[in-house]
């Protein structure tokens, strides 16, 4: 009866362990610690092999010292980067879903967390795709009015990039372009 309640047990702890690959707060701190974590062995095993208080091992203690200080500042802002990440992905779905002001204002909150840049660029390409949808819908609207010449001078305006130019292919072949 332990051996079975044993083995119930760590089956348990391994799908417990697997879904937390899912959670991306364990996922960013498990890429932080395998990508500090090789050079800290690496200078650290060299410094072992080398006389004490010798340049060489001075200069690995120095270089483990740093590897150490970058690893705590990336554990650091750990919280931060995955708040960043956790923005963008909801905003990329509301914009997906053409829900374009919704996205922006969620892009909006990138600055309180001091990526200006990187929510400038969310928020212009959110603006892209929605012009993009309102001239792919006035295209539709013309073409159903039977002005399929306006509809082709709207459709050749929509930025190739945009989410709205794949549905804008297909008008474009029922024009004949």
């Amino acid at each position: 009866m332990p051996e079975a309640r044993s083995r119930f047990i760590k089956i348990i702890l391994v799908l417990a362990s697997l879904a937390m690959l899912f959670f991306i707060p364990t996922r960013e701190f498990l890429k932080i610690t395998f990508f500090m974590g090789i050079p800290f062995l690496l200078f650290y095993s060299f410094m072992g092999k080398q006389r004490r208080y010798s340049i060489l091992w001075i200069l690995s203690g120095i270089l483990v010292l740093g590897v150490l200080i970058m690893y705590g500042n990336l554990i650091i802002h750990l919280p931060d980067r995955i708040e960043v990440r956790e923005i963008i992905k909801e905003g990329g779905t509301l914009v997906a879903e053409g829900k374009y002001d919704a996205a922006i204002d969620k892009y909006q909150q990138l600055e309180k967390l001091g990526q200006k840049e990187k929510m400038e660029e969310k928020i212009a390409n959110a603006r892209l795709e929605k012009k993009a949808q309102q001239q792919l819908e006035m295209a539709q609207q013309k073409m159903d009015a039977g002005d399929k010449e306006a509809a082709r001078e709207i459709i050749k305006k929509i930025p190739s990039s945009t989410r709205a130019a794949v549905k804008a292919r297909k008008l474009r072949s029922e024009l004949g372009l």
